[in-house]
């Protein structure tokens, strides 16, 4: 069976706008749910495309449905709100650069971010009562979904989308290979980590994935 690359384009997006959906703060009841459907409904249409990028979907959802709602809560406040450690686990580019390498890589990694979205006259509107930061993953994540989401309606059109695609590239190797993996490993081994464990796992699969298919374009 072939894929077209609009098929890839929409796996792609829909992948990103997963994982962005998966690190925001679900603390309405509501919204949780909301998460937990959304999730299962990918797995039914995309799961089996997702899995021949790395992304096990059925092992997030499992990881979700296993838990206790409150175990959820629990579990994402200590690890990326509470920002104890060494190496703090709040999934912010610019605040963990900032205990790592300093004031000036973290200041300049954030304004780079803004310009990012300011050539797209936007910060990416989340409809959460959770408000991430510019350059917390979730941000990150969604960004990269409308970028590939904004190739796909060219592409649809029969226009070019070369810039499009540069900028995808330029965008991931600044903002989401750079540090991702290395705070996806502090998740994996932080003794607090179950259910992100799993999400975090699945995550680096999907890093592996665009880190390559970015690679050959």
């Amino acid at each position: 069976m072939s894929v077209s690359i609009l098929d890839v384009l929409n796996v792609r997006h829909s992948t990103y706008d997963m994982f962005s959906d998966l690190f925001l703060y679900k603390f309405d009841v509501n919204e949780y749910q909301q998460l937990l459907e959304k999730v299962r409904l990918l797995e039914e249409k995309l799961g089996k495309y997702m899995e021949e990028t790395g992304v096990e979907i059925t092992e997030i959802r499992k990881a979700l449905e296993e838990s206790k709602r409150s175990d959820y809560l629990i579990e994402y406040s200590s690890l990326f709100i509470a920002g104890v450690g060494v190496k703090p686990l709040i999934p912010v580019e610019s605040k963990r650069l900032f205990s790592l390498m300093g004031e000036k890589i973290a200041t300049f990694k954030y304004n780079d971010v803004v310009r990012f979205y300011s050539s797209r006259s936007l910060v990416p509107r989340l409809g959460s009562q959770f408000t991430p930061e510019p350059d917390h993953i979730a941000s990150l994540l969604a960004f990269m979904s409308l970028l590939v989401e904004e190739e796909f309606q060219s592409r649809s059109t029969g226009r070019d989308a070369f810039k499009i695609v540069q900028d995808q590239k330029n965008f991931a190797t600044s903002h989401l290979f750079s540090w991702i993996p290395d705070w996806i490993n502090d998740v994996v081994h932080d003794p607090r980590s179950r259910i992100y464990k799993v999400i975090c796992t699945q995550l680096g699969n999907w890093l592996k994935f665009e880190k390559d298919f970015l690679g050959e374009r």
